[in-house]
């Protein structure tokens, strides 16, 4: 018997500091075109009420469940899910807040986990969070019935996890993220004020954790070394972390306040207005297992303006760039004052880049032909 293309998005947190929300409503509208009937489960804020409705068509179902602790939380997806019975339940992370036990539901769905990080990979998880972590990357394999891989880092990982768990044949799709055109086509209402503000200005921008191991002073260093030679550059820093207060000292202490602006989170209706403003994006990565794991979301944000993106010959950046990136050694910050001072001097070379083999219209185009290959479900 043939299914329906009926697909839930399981998804956890606030969209603000969890990236990987960022799939279910990027593939959203493009699956739903192309016929599939998609819903979408999710965490009631206000952040993510807002970018439901920036990015969701009225054919999505966007159901809500109350902020609560991991056993409420999945009681209430259950419960949800017993109510729209999807064929395909789609998780956009796999943990104890995302692990619904099947005999609890009342339909047999196909379990669809995605992997966007290497939680055992990451060096900060020790002790119990590290065998927990394990713990949880082979139960996804054991429970899932297919597998997204956010990086071909993952891909290679949970290929193998799988034969050691005797699942050989398990389907896998290598999948990163992509850019939303909902976010690029915004109106850029900011931009005329920003471009006034900041007209006399190499303006470079970095969004995302700041955090000391994610490249936060390996930038300053950067920008300190470069600013005594070109002293018109002005790097403008995006969001919140735990080294943020540490940072600012080290600004002050260096005398950089006129070349660097801490500009806390940005609200995702000014996006596109720094976005067209940026003359470069910085996006950090180390040669570390969790960097190669992981998928930098935000460089599929970025490469839609067509600006260029300094970033680090690790991983996914590898993948979309090739040899011919700007790259940078995250140890060496000598390295990306370098490709500040070029840039800022006018004499960096332009990196041609397909841009649309990255939009979520691809991403889900790929997903539904790899669903409809491997299963008879309704075209």
């Amino acid at each position: 018997m043939m299914k329906k293309k009926t697909i839930c998005f399981l998804t956890t947190g606030d969209i603000t500091s969890i990236a990987t929300m960022k799939r279910a409503l990027g593939m959203a509208n493009p699956l739903a075109a192309m016929g599939w009937e998609v819903s979408v489960i999710a965490m009631d804020c206000a952040e993510n009420r807002q970018r439901a409705s920036i990015e969701c068509g009225s054919d999505i179902a966007v159901h809500y469940y109350q902020p609560a602790g991991a056993k409420d939380e999945v009681a209430q997806k259950t419960k949800i899910l017993n109510t729209i019975k999807p064929n395909y339940i789609y998780f956009c992370a796999f943990g104890f807040r995302n692990w619904i036990r099947k005999s609890a539901l009342q339909f047999k769905p196909e379990m669809i986990i995605e992997h966007s990080e290497l939680q055992s990979g990451i060096p900060d998880n020790k002790g119990l969070k590290k065998i927990l972590a394990h713990f949880i990357e082979g139960l996804s394999v054991k429970y899932a019935d297919k597998l997204i891989c956010a990086s071909k880092y993952l891909e290679d990982f949970y290929a193998r996890k799988a034969k050691q768990l005797f699942k050989r044949n398990m389907p896998i799709l290598y999948s990163p993220y992509a850019y939303s055109t909902e976010v690029i086509d915004a109106p850029k209402l900011y931009l005329d004020e920003l471009s006034a503000k900041y007209k006399n200005n190499t303006v470079l921008i970095y969004m995302g954790t700041m955090t000391r191991n994610y490249g936060l002073f390996t930038m300053l260093e950067a920008v300190e070394m470069a600013a005594k030679k070109t002293p018109d550059i002005k790097l403008l820093l995006l969001g919140r972390g735990r080294h943020l207060e540490e940072a600012k000292t080290y600004v002050k202490e260096k005398n950089l306040e006129q070349y660097v602006e801490f500009l806390g989170y940005a609200p995702e209706t000014m996006l596109s207005s720094y976005f067209e403003l940026a003359d470069a994006f910085i996006s950090p990565l180390n040669d570390t297992v969790q960097d190669w794991a992981r998928c930098p979301s935000k460089i599929y944000m970025y490469i839609p303006f067509h600006k260029p993106v300094f970033t680090c010959k690790i991983g996914e950046p590898k993948e979309i760039f090739g040899d011919d990136g700007y790259y940078f050694d995250n140890n060496e910050p000598a390295t990306l004052a370098s490709l500040i001072t070029t840039l800022a001097e006018g004499e960096l070379k332009s990196v041609s880049l397909d841009v649309t083999e990255h939009s979520w219209q691809k991403r889900s185009e790929d997903f539904s032909n790899w669903i409809l290959q491997k299963e008879q479900v309704y075209a």
